[in-house]
């Protein structure tokens, strides 16, 4: 028995356990929409964050160059574009694309991807800022 693994399991009152590692990637995009609530279309600055959870083979949970080669193409579709009238959306992500509709359609996208990596997209967060830097807010989804 390992140093480290007596450490943990002396930690965990000596019940075996696995220890999974989540790995978070950031990607940033600019995209213009608007929301059905009350605003003209304008430009934004937004963030988002992939969440990837696994346990570490080699060193890494996931190579995040691959992890970017599959999520790459995602954002292309929609970024420099107007969200409410972008194809790629589902209608109810375009007619209103609030950080909450965004983190829904990059998960549809990424998730089916990573099957066969060992690895599970464990969430999913969108933030939103004016292009000056001003931070709105954001919207994270997360899987139980």
């Amino acid at each position: 028995m390992s140093f480290l693994t007596f450490i943990f399991r002396f930690s965990w009152n000596y019940k075996e356990r696995t220890l999974k590692t989540t790995v978070l990637v950031p990607f940033e995009f600019y995209a213009s929409y608007s929301l059905s609530i009350r605003e003209t279309s304008h430009t934004h600055h937004w963030t988002l964050k992939l969440f990837v959870t696994g346990i570490p083979r080699n060193g890494m949970v996931i190579d995040i160059l691959k992890l970017r080669e599959i999520t790459n193409p995602h954002i292309e579709r929609i970024a420099n574009t107007y969200l409410n009238e972008n194809e790629v959306l589902d209608q109810r992500q375009a007619e209103n694309p609030t950080c909450e509709m965004l983190c829904m359609y990059f998960f549809s996208h990424v998730a089916p991807q990573l099957e066969g990596y060992d690895v599970e997209l464990s969430g999913v967060e969108v933030e939103i800022r004016e292009p000056e830097g001003n931070e709105w807010g954001s919207a994270r989804l997360e899987v139980d």
